[in-house]
């Protein structure tokens, strides 16, 4: 660790260990972190000196090179100066090496009248005189023995080193950045330049090795400050980004090469920035205590300068690889140009040459003032334009020709309508802001009381409080009363729904949501939906309101469910205050709000979180799935989500945000937006296919669906049975007590929550605000004693034909692995799903569920005889049945083909009426009778297989139609889409091992009132710094939560148990 003892004011002689002048004066104050390395230094023959962040290697950091002054290592204003990049680098691992072998710059003398504070006398002047020749000879001879041959070998091996002992860093960069003072300020460029491959390496070039391969940039971006010696040649070289503070007249940085340097720059687009500041000396930016108000300014502003630049360089915020996407121009795959391959494999396979090369990198936009105040209600939509530049380029894989004309052919077209198409993200983003509203009866059928004009001073507050804001405007009669309580800190104490429950009036519409146009906030309470009034400025002209006068002044509800779904936070802080750290790593990425998609992401982070997920899905070793259309293709999606979500390649803070005065924002993710999976996911679902909140214990079941009926193999079996186990009945007449037992194969339970509600609190008295429900809490035993407890259900027994009923209880055969459990706190309020807020209280110990297994059949118990079976009855699709029967068909031939078709829709049941026109029994009632199992014979199985129908289909059509042969051929062709059953006997899923334990590894929360508002969020279990603790994934934020995770488990929506 640097010691704040010995730093100069002479900013180029920074002490050597022993000066030859005294005239050191002290550092500067502030935190340091550094230390002389001695034993983990990246090389062994090289003395280092490397400092790191407070937190790392908690909190990812990139690896910075620090070029230092000819002072060398031992120079502690060097020490300080590393440090400081350490700690304002936004977490940057910062080391120097002793690159002159032992051979420090000579130091500076120091003026005696700055020292004694009184002028100097003539001895003074002659003993200064000639330390300042004496000095200048010494530098110039140290400076010849300098060479590049000397030095870079020294970089050389410290890079090398650094590569292996800091991976995680420089992976986390993308790379190695360097910055460079003084002398180190050359070599700072020597790094960012493409040079011949032995002078890389620090050999002399050769005349016969002109024109030999070269190697690239060794660094991602640079900055440098007065650099020395530097050359036309070393800027010609040049291919990082650089940027360079220097000063007027340097004779060590000639200010013709200087401006001709940056000429060349110009022309060849190399990024840089280079600012000269005035009336400094040479050295004016290392670290020091200065006299002089104008050099303190001028080093603040340089390092200031610097230190943006690492942080913002197009090279550090580029939002994709820095190779780009390339665009299949044949089929419009895209593929990576990473490690991995994808672009070339994907030619491989389809042998697909041409491809556009996309390239994108964040815009690097100065705002120099705070940022404007919003002033208009509404939601901005920032476009890619305004974030990125984007650069494309033709290229050919199989003549490996990277810039293909693209004016030649078609190219032009194709070109332009790539670059067009809206990507599944963007068209994720359109829709997320559509929202469909309709009218109802209330609104068609408003009839309104005597019209009167309404005083604009009635207009201003609630009629049963003084609210002025979030007011609603009863179309019926005129009542002015204020709304709910909104998201956002809008005020409200519902009267406006008291004055509905005091006069049934329905139609109200918010005042501060009417437009000039006509649009306007109308809520129906008794449908206690959002609607559309045809006839609005009607209905307010009859109160005396002109629409056309009015300014929309709040926000409308669809503004504030968006703002809400998407900035609606979990708590980030913990119990003191402080907010929670991010945390980085494999198992620890986000995944991006894509609108209304948090149900989505919070499903995800559980599943992936367990092991038969990741080894299902998380296979890094082997090549993608072989499919001529992966963004189609939901296990390619599902290696990719699992790759990304795991891999922890993603896993790093968002280089784009850049922390500002204005904003308290720590360093999260950018997170992964999983637009292809959510839309295969979705795909011909009436609710997941839209971009509305949707529930996310129904999102688990649909995908627990989908992913079982995927292609697995026994060394990639399917993942969801780990979730699957066996629930048996037991029913039991109460008259004959004979029993019955049946067996059914689960993989989620939903247990109902006791609800007991505590006494209501009196209303406050100064608002009227009526406190919320409360409830008492109840144990997760007493719901799994509510789900089991016995039933009554009522049924005609079929032995002995008494209608007293039978008792009914379900208990486990089996266990599974993981044990999904949904809390059913929601409830139906005029029809509509309501959250009810009871605490559920879950240990964090493992619990024992040997109690809920069921016992079997008994020893003594008469079991109902299988052979007999209740009546059936046909119940036809009455919509389908309407549509029939208004053509004229008789209701008896109707239900015939509708049953015969599966009941599905009257286009297939008219078909199969014109094809059994002649049938006999055509008019006769349907009858149904039992179907016995012998009815799916082989043999007609055969007969379907003959016909090409494969024979899960065949069975699965035979169970359905009774065994009849011709039935199951319609019931084929009318559900296309259904793959049948297999016939293979699997063993009975779960275990039935005692003892039964179980853990609760994962929750997905839920926060608001309805699960078609509000916000997800998971919290996981996890493993960090090898210790357990709960991790909190808020959409792209991932957070070791602290504190309030024993709260959340109270009112968790989901949970993920796992056997332990």
């Amino acid at each position: 660790m640097a010691d704040e003892e010995v730093a100069t004011k002479a900013p180029e002689s920074d002490a050597a260990e022993q000066t030859t002048i005294p005239g050191d004066t002290p550092a500067q104050e502030g935190p340091t972190m550094g230390e002389h390395c001695v034993t983990d230094r990246p090389s062994p023959d090289v003395d280092v000196y490397i400092t790191k962040p407070s937190d790392y290697p908690h909190l990812p950091s990139k690896l910075l090179l620090f070029l230092s002054s000819g002072s060398g290592i031992h120079s502690k204003n060097n020490q300080l100066q590393a440090d400081k990049y350490a700690a304002e680098d936004g977490g940057a691992d910062t080391g120097f090496a002793q690159r002159f072998g032992g051979d420090p710059a000579p130091n500076s003398t120091s003026d005696p009248a700055t020292d004694s504070g009184s002028a100097p006398s003539l001895l003074d002047k002659v003993k200064l005189g000639v330390a300042e020749t004496a000095k200048s000879f010494m530098l110039d001879m140290w400076l010849a023995r300098q060479t590049q041959e000397k030095v870079l070998p020294i970089i050389q091996k410290v890079i090398e080193g650094a590569k292996e002992e800091f991976a995680d860093a420089v992976a986390n960069g993308n790379g190695i950045y360097a910055v460079g003072y003084c002398f180190g300020g050359k070599y700072v460029l020597l790094l960012g330049a493409e040079l011949p491959d032995t002078v890389a390496k620090g050999q002399a070039l050769k005349d016969e090795e002109q024109g030999m391969a070269k190697s690239g940039a060794q660094i991602r971006a640079g900055a440098l400050a007065h650099g020395t010696l530097i050359t036309q040649e070393d800027i010609e070289n040049l291919k990082a980004p650089i940027s360079m503070a220097c000063t007027e007249n340097d004779p060590l940085f000639l200010d013709d090469v200087r401006s001709s340097g940056e000429k060349f720059l110009v022309e060849q687009k190399v990024e840089h920035e280079m600012r000269v500041y005035p009336g400094v000396p040479h050295g004016f930016a290392v670290v020091g205590e200065y006299e002089d108000a104008k050099i303190r300014e001028a080093q603040e502003a340089a390092f200031e300068q610097m230190i943006q630049w690492l942080k913002t360089t197009p090279a550090n915020r580029s939002s994709d690889n820095a190779e780009g996407l390339d665009v299949c121009l044949f089929c419009f795959n895209g593929g990576c140009n990473t490690e991995r391959h994808h672009s070339v494999l994907h030619y491989q396979k389809s042998k697909h040459p041409l491809v556009l090369n996309i390239k994108r990198t964040r815009k690097n936009i100065k705002r120099d003032e705070p940022p404007q105040k919003v002033s208009k209600l509404a939601i901005a939509a920032e476009t890619e334009s305004d974030r990125y530049d984007t650069a494309t380029q033709v290229r050919c894989l199989e003549c490996q020709i990277d810039e293909v004309d693209p004016n030649s052919g078609k190219l032009p077209t194709i070109v332009e309508s790539v670059l067009k198409a809206n990507t599944f993200a963007k068209q994720a983003e359109v829709q997320a802001w559509e929202q469909e509203f309709t009218p109802c009866e209330h609104t068609l059928c408003l009839e309104q009381e005597a019209s009167r004009q309404i005083d604009s001073q009635d207009l201003g507050h609630c009629s049963m409080c003084d609210l002025k804001e979030n007011l609603w405007l009863c179309l019926q009669c005129g009542n002015l009363g204020c709304g709910r309580s909104q998201f956002g800190g809008v005020g409200g104490n519902s009267h406006g729904l008291k004055h509905t429950e005091l006069t049934s009036h329905a139609v109200a519409v918010k005042l501060g949501s009417i437009t000039p146009e006509g649009t306007a906030d109308v809520y129906c309470y008794a449908c206690n939906e959002e609607r559309i009034d045809t006839e609005l400025s009607t209905h307010l002209a009859h109160w005396g309101i002109n629409i056309a006068d009015r300014q929309k002044t709040e926000k409308s509800l669809t503004e504030m469910q968006i703002e809400q779904n998407l900035t609606w936070e979990f708590s980030m802080t913990t119990e003191d205050g402080k907010e929670m750290k991010p945390v980085f790593g494999k198992g620890l990425t986000g995944l991006k709000n894509l609108g209304n998609s948090c149900y989505l992401a919070s499903i995800l982070q559980c599943l992936f979180s367990m092991p038969d997920f990741q080894s299902r899905y998380y296979l890094p070793d082997q090549p993608p799935p072989d499919t001529a259309a992966p963004a189609e293709d939901l296990e390619t999606q599902l290696r990719k989500a699992a790759d990304g979500l795991l891999s922890g390649r993603y896993s790093k803070p968002d280089s784009d945000v850049i922390a500002s005065e204005y904003s308290s924002e720590l360093p999260h993710q950018k997170g992964l937006a999983p637009a292809m999976l959510k839309h295969l996911i979705g795909r011909g679902h009436e609710e997941f296919s839209t971009m509305r909140q949707q529930d996310a214990f129904e999102l688990l079941l649909h995908l627990f669906k989908l992913v079982t009926r995927s292609q697995h193999t026994s060394s990639l079996p399917d993942p969801v049975q780990s979730f699957r186990f066996v629930m048996e009945q037991r029913l039991q007449c109460t008259s004959c007590k004979k029993v019955r037992y049946r067996t059914d194969e689960q993989d989620n339970i939903s247990i109902p929550v006791p609800i007991r509600p505590l006494p209501q609190k009196p209303t406050n008295p100064l608002t009227g605000e009526t406190p919320k429900d409360e409830y008492e809490p109840v144990t997760l035993k007493q719901c799994l004693d509510t789900f089991i407890a016995p039933e009554t259900v009522e049924l005609t027994c079929p032995s002995c034909s008494s209608s007293a009923g039978f008792t009914k209880r379900t208990l486990f055969k089996t266990f599974p692995n993981f044990l999904a459990v949904n809390a059913r706190r929601f409830t139906l309020q005029n029809w509509v799903p309501t959250k009810v807020d009871v605490p559920v209280v879950i240990g964090d110990q493992a619990f024992n569920l040997d109690a809920y297994k069921s016992p079997g059949p008994q020893a003594g118990e008469d079991a109902l005889p299988d052979d007999i079976t209740a009546p059936q009855r046909f119940a036809p699709n009455e919509g389908a049945l309407a549509q029939l029967e208004g053509m004229g068909f008789p209701r008896a031939r109707c239900e015939k083909a509708l049953h015969a078709t599966g009941n599905a829709d009257a286009e297939a049941a008219m078909n199969w009426l014109f094809a059994h026109m002649d049938d006999a029994d055509i008019d006769a009632p349907l009858e149904l009778t039992p179907s016995p199992a012998a009815s799916v014979s082989a043999e007609n199985i055969a007969l379907l297989e003959a016909m090409g129908i494969t024979a899960p289909q065949a069975r699965k059509a035979l169970k359905e139609t009774g065994g009849d042969v011709e039935r199951a051929v319609d019931w084929v062709f009318s559900h296309p889409e259904e793959q049948g059953e297999q016939e293979e006997v699997r063993e009975e899923a779960g275990d039935g091992e005692l003892p039964a334990r179980f853990r609760l590894q994962s929750m997905a929360c839920h926060k608001g009132g309805s699960i078609h508002a509000g916000h997800y969020v998971a919290f996981i279990r996890k493993v960090i710094d090898e210790e357990e603790a709960w991790v909190l994934f808020n959409d792209e934020k991932v957070v070791k939560a602290e504190g309030d995770v024993d709260e959340m488990k109270k009112f968790a929506y989901v949970y993920f148990f796992e056997r332990v």
